[in-house]
C-alpha cells in the first residue's frame, strides 16, 4: 500500500472514532481530532473552505483547487464520520438503555485520559493558562446541569440546532450530542440517520435541514477559531483540558433521575437526573464492569495517542 493510502487510511479510522464520540452525550469528536493529531489540519481545512474554490473543483484548475481545499483529507475523515455514525447511531442507543453504566464508565476513562494527555500539549502553564482552565471547567459544568427543553420540529429551529451542534462537535470537552439533548433534538437527530438507513424522505428533508446549518455554524465559527488557537494557543488548550474536566460530572456512570417527561410516542423519558455515589452493596450498581469498562477506556486512549505519534497525519 502506497503512503498516501495509508494516511486516507488513517485518516479515515480518525474519522470514524470522531463520529462515534459525536453521537455519544458527553463525548465530543473535537477531543478525538485534538488526541490524533489533526485538530489545527482540521481547522485550517474548514476555514480555507469558499465558494469560489469549491467551484473551481469544476474548471481546469480543479487539482490545485483540491490540494488548497486538502480535499483529501476532509474527504477521508467525512467519509469515517459518516460511516461510524450510520453504523454505530442504533449500538450506543441500545447501550445507553440497556448497559448505562459501564457506558458511561467507558466515557469517563476516555474523557479523564483525554485531558491528562492534553495537559503536556501546554508549554506554559502561567496564571492565565490556569485561570482559562478553570474558566472552562466552569462552564462544561455549568453546561451540564442545564435542564434540557423538549424543542420543537420545526425546520427553522432545526437549522439553528444544527449550527450550534457542528460548533460543539469541534470544541474538545463539548458535546455535540448532549446540545442536540439540552435543545431537545436528540431524539430527532437519531430517528432522522434511522430513517435515512431505509432512504425515508423526512429522514433526508431534516437531515439536508440540520446539516445546512451546520456547514454555516462551522465555517463561521472555523475561521474564529483558528485565530484563536494560532495567536493563543496555550490559553485554548488549557480552556479545551477544562471542559474535558466539567464535562466529568455529566458522564458520571451512576446517576439518580429527579425528572421525566412524556415523548411524542407517549413514553416516559428521563430529563434530568443528579450525580450520585454506588451502592457498593448493591449488584446493580455493576462496579465490577464499570471499572473495567473505565480501564477500557483509558487504555484505548493512550493507545490511540501513541498510535498518531507513531503515524502523524500533518
Amino acid at each position: 500500500m502506497k503512503e498516501a493510502q495509508k494516511q486516507h487510511l488513517v485518516t479515515y479510522i480518525k474519522g470514524i472514532a470522531m463520529g462515534a464520540a459525536d453521537v455519544v452525550p458527553g463525548v465530543s469528536g473535537g477531543t478525538i481530532a485534538l488526541i490524533t493529531h489533526i485538530y489545527e489540519r482540521l481547522i485550517s481545512a474548514i476555514d480555507n473552505i469558499s465558494l469560489s474554490l469549491f467551484l473551481q473543483l469544476f474548471t481546469t484548475n480543479r487539482k490545485e483547487a483540491w490540494v488548497r481545499l486538502d480535499g483529501s483529507f476532509l474527504l477521508a475523515l467525512t467519509l469515517g464520520i459518516g460511516t461510524s455514525v450510520l453504523l454505530v447511531t442504533g449500538g450506543i442507543s441500545w447501550l445507553l438503555e440497556h448497559h448505562p453504566i459501564p457506558l458511561w464508565a467507558f466515557f469517563f476513562g476516555l474523557i479523564l485520559s483525554s485531558a491528562f494527555v492534553l495537559k503536556s500539549s501546554v508549554s506554559n502553564w502561567n496564571m492565565g493558562s490556569i485561570l482559562m482552565l478553570l474558566l472552562g471547567g466552569l462552564l462544561a459544568f455549568g453546561i451540564g446541569l442545564v435542564a434540557p427543553s423538549q424543542g420543537s420540529d420545526s425546520l427553522i429551529y432545526l437549522f439553528f440546532c444544527g449550527m450550534l451542534v457542528v460548533i460543539a462537535m469541534i470544541l474538545p470537552g463539548i458535546s455535540g450530542a448532549f446540545i442536540l439533548i439540552l435543545l431537545g433534538a436528540y431524539g430527532t437527530a437519531l430517528e432522522t440517520v434511522e430513517q435515512l438507513k431505509t432512504f425515508a424522505l423526512d429522514g433526508f428533508i431534516v437531515f439536508a435541514v440540520m446539516a445546512s446549518g451546520g456547514l454555516l455554524g462551522l465555517k463561521v465559527f472555523a475561521k474564529m477559531l483558528r485565530w484563536l488557537y494560532t495567536t493563543y494557543k496555550n490559553m485554548v488548550l488549557a480552556t479545551m483540558i477544562g471542559f474535558l474536566l466539567g464535562s466529568l460530572y455529566k458522564v458520571w456512570p451512576w446517576k439518580q433521575i429527579t425528572q421525566y417527561y412524556i415523548n411524542s410516542s407517549g413514553e416516559r423519558m428521563p430529563l434530568t437526573s443528579v450525580s450520585v455515589f454506588p451502592d457498593v452493596l448493591n449488584a446493580d450498581s455493576q462496579i465490577l464492569l464499570a471499572v473495567c469498562t473505565f480501564f477500557l477506556g483509558l487504555v484505548l486512549l493512550f493507545l490511540l495517542e501513541r498510535l498518531s505519534k507513531n503515524k502523524p497525519n500533518e
